[in-house]
C-alpha cells in the first residue's frame, strides 16, 4: 500500500503561481519521505497577493533565488506516478494548479488516480462541524503547521490513514470501495 499525498500553495489566482510544492509519501502505512519545494513562479505569473502572503507567509524575495516548477517537475512528477493513488485535500484546488503549471511550461501530462480527502471525510466522518484540514487533523491528533505545503501534504497522509483505520480498510482502494467512492483520473 503506497499513496502520495501532495500540496500546493499559491502566489495568487493564477493556475501557474505555484510557490511552494510539499508531497508526503506514505508507504506500508508509514512515512517514507516528504520532500518540500519552495518555487519561482514564472515570468507573468509570479506577483503575490498580499492576502495569500498573510496565508502561507511566502513573499517574492522568498522565492527568487528558486527554481520554477520546471526543474522540479521531474522528481515530483516521478513520485506521482510510482503511486498506488494520488491523494490531496481539496483535490480540485491541486490538480487545477497543477494541471496549469503543465500547461504553462509545455511539460507532459501524466496519468494517475487520484481522491480528495475533502470529499472522502464527508463520508467517513458525516458528524463533524466541518471537514476542514485543520479540523479533521485536529480530530485525528495530528499538530501541523497549516498552509505549508509539506506539513499540509503530511496532515492529508496521515488523515487518509486515519479514515482506513476507522473503517478497517488495508488500502486506500480498500477505503474507496467501502464508502462507495470512485478515484477521480489525472490525464492528458
Amino acid at each position: 500500500m503506497n499513496f502520495t499525498s501532495i500540496d500546493f500553495e499559491t502566489a495568487n489566482y493564477s493556475h501557474a503561481s505555484i510557490c511552494a510544492a510539499g508531497m508526503a509519501v506514505i508507504e506500508n502505512g508509514k512515512l517514507a519521505e516528504s520532500p518540500y519545494w519552495i518555487v519561482r513562479p514564472p515570468s507573468g505569473c509570479g506577483w503575490f497577493r498580499e492576502d495569500f502572503t498573510e496565508i502561507h507567509g511566502l513573499t517574492r524575495f522568498d522565492v527568487q533565488d528558486a527554481p520554477e516548477f520546471s526543474a522540479i517537475a521531474p522528481e515530483f512528477l516521478a513520485r506521482l506516478t510510482l503511486a498506488d493513488i494520488v491523494i490531496a485535500h481539496n483535490a480540485w484546488f491541486d490538480m487545477q494548479k497543477l494541471r496549469g503549471t503543465l500547461h504553462h511550461f509545455d511539460l507532459a501530462c501524466p496519468t494517475f488516480d487520484f481522491v480528495c480527502t475533502l470529499k472522502l471525510s464527508r463520508r467517513v466522518w458525516p458528524e463533524l462541524p466541518n471537514h476542514q484540514l485543520h479540523t479533521l487533523a485536529t480530530h485525528i491528533g495530528h499538530e501541523f503547521r497549516h498552509h505549508n505545503a509539506q506539513a499540509d501534504a503530511e496532515a492529508a497522509g496521515r488523515i487518509l490513514l486515519a479514515m482506513m483505520t476507522h473503517v478497517n480498510a488495508n488500502t486506500p482502494r480498500e477505503l474507496l470501495q467501502i464508502m462507495g467512492v470512485t478515484p477521480e483520473r489525472f490525464a492528458p
